[in-house]
């Protein structure tokens, strides 16, 4: 062997193998947009297609992934096949999938088994050989598995997400970032819920993007005329104070710098700054776009002394039916402002997260939930020990029946006060905050105050990508990191001290400076600081079971936002 191949064969990635390779394959199936549309399969069915409904999806499906790429088969002037060129590339998905590794070579198909997931839009099954990479839509007949056992599997729970019911923070959070949220609905569905959600919020202002996209004779606008709209849509939004939602549906973004930047007619009309959210910090290029009638008095104040204040409340937004497997492709990624944006996925429906662990993986599981997920834990163990480990962790325990006792006794702003101290403790600190149920169903949101206890923003968290850390950091015992500053929050650490590497990191919304200030005291601050160390969490403990916690804790606590993690007695 000589010196060069001995260096190719260092520098290959290592292969995916065992539960990490089934992973990735349902990863790429689910990443694949040749999945049959529902509202198409259910209009040809009702046609009168011979066959049940299943098997005409699974058919459909099968002359779809014939005419598109199929993982088993190479690409035209390669040797890899669709799966294994998919596995070395370098979208975000395939990151979080893959962990920097690639497929395996085919295989015998002794070698391997089938496994089983729902298709992107979850309208029918798909099947894929972990050994021979074939695919199908219909059930192989030595599939081993019944009707209830397919792979549940996130392959994208480490990307950046928010749920719908916390839309507003995710989006400010990302914005006083300097980055514009590009929302990921994942289908016509996802999408016309956030779009409704969105202009529900009030003052939005929609930028239709069509026109720039598809051109004048499809869309029957000049692009000149639209130039103008665009620049007059963002002005109203501007002197609003409100939401300027980009709206590329499903054709994707223009090339803002090329089509208009650079050009002179429309460089001084929608110039590629004002998609830089740091551009809107404060008023100082906007005179630029503002023409003479935008330049009325506001409110009797001078149109850029008012737009001083209304621009505090400025917001821009991307919103695209692109899901997380394709989107790349799909918005044409390239064309938007580099470094100015961040991908964020939104969740929706108010189905419950369920997972079962034992005692030994308490720790990660809390971690995993919190920072990959973006939800809170709530741990159903009817023995209690749970309450029993965290009591010795770096912990604040809410005794919820004391809460319950002391509003008896003192009053209902007594027991708002003993969850403040609670809450500004556990902050201050670092501390997971443990809100402790043990057999009660609590009413909190009648505790539920800006002041004393924000519970919306204690249960809104949102995920997002952290840096790599160079520094050695230290273990506390609880998912917490002792000498990194910034880094509030990150999980990563284990019961046995094994350092993990996690891709993003949960923040909940009740950590955000204002909304600190408010349920801090004088006595509370440092300095004149609403001090926020590394570690804070919310942590949920109940001995209700998860199909009690289901029925009993809905509507007591925001079950959407939540995961149910059941801890084993054993």
């Amino acid at each position: 062997q000589g010196e060069g191949d001995f260096g190719a064969e260092e520098m290959a990635a290592p292969f995916l193998e065992g539960e990490a390779l089934e992973k990735a394959l349902l990863a790429y199936v689910v990443s694949l947009d040749s999945a049959p549309d529902p509202a198409v399969t259910a209009a040809s069915f009702a046609k009168g297609i011979g066959g049940t409904k299943e098997d005409h999806l699974a058919e459909k499906l099968a002359g779809e992934i014939m005419r598109g790429a199929h993982p088993a088969e190479p690409h035209k002037g390669s040797t890899l096949t669709a799966f294994e060129e998919w596995t070395q590339g370098t979208s975000s998905a395939v990151l979080a999938a893959c962990s920097k590794k690639q497929a395996p070579p085919p295989s015998e198909y002794k070698g391997g088994k089938w496994v089983r997931t729902l298709n992107g839009q979850g309208n029918c099954y798909l099947y894929i050989h972990t050994a021979t990479y074939n695919m199908q839509g219909t059930r192989p007949d030595d599939f081993v598995g019944g009707d209830d056992d397919v792979v549940k599997v996130d392959p994208y729970a480490s990307f950046p997400s928010a749920h719908l019911t916390a839309l507003k923070p995710a989006i400010d959070k990302l914005w006083d970032d300097g980055k514009v949220p590009l929302l990921l609905c994942d289908g016509d569905a996802g999408y016309a819920e956030v779009k409704t959600a969105l202009e529900a919020a009030g003052k939005v202002h929609v930028l239709d993007v069509k026109p720039f996209v598809q051109g004048v004779i499809k869309t029957k606008i000049k692009f000149a005329d639209h130039v103008e709209t665009a620049r007059k849509t963002a002005v109203k939004a501007l002197r609003a104070g409100g939401t300027l939602i980009i709206d590329l549906s499903d054709v994707g973004t223009p090339d803002w710098k090329e089509k208009m930047d650079k050009v002179e007619d429309y460089k001084t009309s929608f110039p590629i700054w004002m998609l830089d959210a740091n551009s809107h910090k404060c008023v100082d290029k906007h005179g630029k776009v503002f023409r003479k009638d935008d330049k009325k008095d506001i409110g009797g104040k001078d149109w850029d002394e008012a737009l001083e204040e209304t621009i505090k409340d400025f917001r821009i937004v991307y919103l695209s039916t692109a899901g997380l497997g394709n989107y790349e492709k799909e918005i044409n990624l390239r064309f938007l402002p580099q470094n100015k944006w961040t991908a964020l996925r939104i969740k929706r429906g108010d189905a419950v997260a369920v997972s079962e662990i034992n005692l030994k993986s308490l720790v990660d599981a809390i971690d995993k939930c919190v920072h990959t997920s973006g939800l809170v834990p709530i741990l159903s163990d009817p023995t209690e020990n749970t309450d029993t480990f965290l009591a010795f962790q770096h912990t604040s325990v809410v005794e919820m029946k004391w809460v319950i006792l002391k509003k008896a006794s003192g009053g209902i702003e007594a027991a708002k006060e003993e969850l403040r101290q609670k809450l500004v403790a556990a902050m201050k600190q670092g501390n997971t905050l443990l809100l402790r149920l043990t057999d009660t169903c609590p009413n909190l949101e009648a505790m539920d105050s800006e002041d004393f206890f924000p519970l919306e923003s204690i249960f809104s968290l949102t995920t997002e990508e952290m840096e790599e850390e160079n520094e050695e950091a230290q273990n506390t015992g609880f998912g917490a990191r002792v000498g990194d500053a910034g880094t509030a929050g990150v999980a990563g650490y284990s019961q046995d001290g094994v350092v993990q590497t996690p891709r993003t990191r949960g923040v909940f919304q009740c950590t955000e400076p204002a909304r600190a200030k408010k349920v801090y005291r004088e006595a509370d601050e440092e300095s004149g600081v609403c001090a926020v160390r590394p570690g804070f969490k919310v942590v949920v403990s109940t001995n209700l079971s998860v199909e009690d916690v289901k029925t009993k804790l809905k509507g007591i606590l925001p079950l959407a936002k939540c995961q149910v993690i059941s801890v084993k007695a054993t």
